[in-house]
């Protein structure tokens, strides 16, 4: 079975699995992000509009 394609019915539970991860790990499924990959600024995914957020600063300092 090595290097055959996946069937259709493996792509749709390889899907199904990865959207309830994403669910259950605080992403979007919607827009496949990770909970970490979400907006520093608002918390929110890819679905919403981003146009009034702000990056916030780096308060850390670093020393050498």
């Amino acid at each position: 079975m090595a290097g055959q394609p996946l069937t259709t019915a493996q792509l749709d539970r390889l899907d199904a699995a990865t959207a309830l991860h994403l669910s259950l790990t605080g992403g979007c499924p919607a827009c496949d992000l990770e909970p970490d990959e979400m907006c520093v600024a608002c918390g929110l995914c890819n679905c919403d509009r981003h146009d009034t957020c702000v990056r916030p600063t780096d308060t850390t300092t670093e020393t050498t």
